[in-house]
């Protein structure tokens, strides 16, 4: 029975957490590590070893997606002061790290390629605008969907998140323009530049998150 209820609680911790009134339309604090539950530290950190390995700790933008039930995937948006070049890089898990046995031996599949200085620039401002309204919520519990992590360097790094907002809302839009980016990291041209439709929607969005 303590087996269940510790299962079930997993569930509902990780799975999601969903607005009572179905229409949060803002990201909310990430839980920060004195603030976790034991299996979610350990969760988070197998994510770390497995997900991000490669990956810079200070991107400029990140996008994590933490699926109920599909693999887990991260887009960042990193900057090579060396180079003064800006990198999209996009990394997916080949199956699940959550309750894998082998989560070791997760394979992770990776795409780099350099992004447009001013593409790079209108993402992490639609970010940062997003970030900046982050706030605490009431919730009711979901168990089918996403957590999305948004990411922004600003004076350090801030981050928020939603679970699997609803259409028609800034949120989802907000979900939509990340899948357009790890669309964008997947195409075979050598470097990354917005589009004017997807750059005009960022825009329109960046000005109504104000």
């Amino acid at each position: 029975m303590g087996k269940i209820k510790v299962m079930l609680l997993f569930l509902i911790v990780l799975m999601g957490m969903k607005s009572a009134n179905a229409q949060i339309d803002h990201l909310t604090p990430v839980s920060g590590i004195f603030d976790a539950y034991t299996f979610e530290f350990e969760y988070y950190s197998k994510v770390r070893n497995v997900l991000f390995q490669g990956l810079t700790d200070y991107p400029e933008i990140r996008f994590l997606v933490m699926p109920s039930f599909v693999p887990e995937n991260v887009l960042d948006i990193e900057y090579d002061r060396e180079n003064e070049k800006y990198y999209i890089v996009y990394h997916t898990c080949k199956e699940k790290i959550w309750e894998n046995k082998n989560w070791q031996h997760v394979r992770v599949e990776r795409y780099k390629k350099e992004i447009r200085k001013n593409s790079a620039e209108v993402v992490k401002l639609l970010f940062k605008n997003a970030i900046s309204h982050t706030r605490y919520s009431e919730y009711e519990w979901g168990l089918d969907g996403a957590n999305y992590y948004f990411t922004v360097s600003d004076t350090g790094q801030k981050s928020g998140t939603v679970w699997s907002p609803d259409d028609g809302t800034k949120m989802r839009r907000l979900v939509k323009i990340g899948y357009h980016l790890i669309e964008l990291s997947q195409q075979k041209a050598s470097i990354v530049e917005l589009d004017d439709t997807l750059k005009a929607e960022i825009e329109k969005l960046t000005e109504e998150l104000k």
